[in-house]
């Protein structure tokens, strides 16, 4: 008789032991030092590189990027919010590029300019005949660099949009740097050329 009192006994306290083993298992234990440093070192990190983009971006875009918001992570960078040109919409993200730390950049960037078309099929038009004019302008700035600068030019990465041009690579010298800058420069069409180039 005590033997059957005692299985029920033991039966009737099983579930509730279950249950209180599973409530454990799903409480988060709590995080070591190492790991609460390796979180807090990561965050100062990442807004390291957030203030690092937003000076270059200061630096080389000046009042426009005044409206762009910088978000880092892990070296992944967002760039969020309105600018006034579509060439700094553009340009932000290779200024960003150049960035020690920058791993990926999304760009979330809108340009506040109005289009002169008011129909979506002329807003697609005129994009498309500036994604030509802008592409045209890099091929002669390629063309000119080549023409001056030789083999060097094959490192550089030439973007243009509304006649701004950044030159982005790596140079083995300060005087091919200067003479890339100014061919740059005076290629027409050229309006404006950011320096994104560095030296050995």
């Amino acid at each position: 008789m005590r033997t059957f009192a005692s299985r029920i006994l033991l039966l009737s306290a099983l579930p509730a032991a279950l249950f209180c083993g599973a409530c454990a298992s799903t409480v988060p234990t709590p995080r070591s030092e190492a790991e609460k440093e390796a979180i807090q070192q990561q965050e100062v990190s990442d807004a390291r590189l957030e203030k690092d983009v937003r000076l270059a971006l200061l630096d080389k875009l000046g009042q426009d990027a005044l409206g762009v918001t910088v978000d880092a992570h892990r070296g992944r960078v967002s760039l969020i919010g309105a600018v006034e040109k579509r060439s700094t919409q553009e340009l932000a993200e290779e200024v960003a590029k150049t960035v020690p730390g920058v791993v990926s950049i999304d760009n979330h960037l809108f340009a506040r300019e109005g289009e002169p078309e008011s129909t979506k099929v002329g807003r697609a038009v005129g994009h498309a005949e500036r994604e030509v004019d802008d592409a045209a302008l890099e091929m002669r700035v390629g063309k000119n660099l080549l023409e001056e600068i030789g083999r060097y030019a094959l490192d550089l990465e030439v973007e243009a949009s509304d006649g701004v041009v950044s030159l982005r690579g790596m140079l083995p010298d300060a005087e091919r740097k200067s003479l890339a800058l100014k061919v740059a420069r005076e290629t027409a069409g050229v309006k404006q050329v950011v320096d994104l180039l560095q030296v050995r």
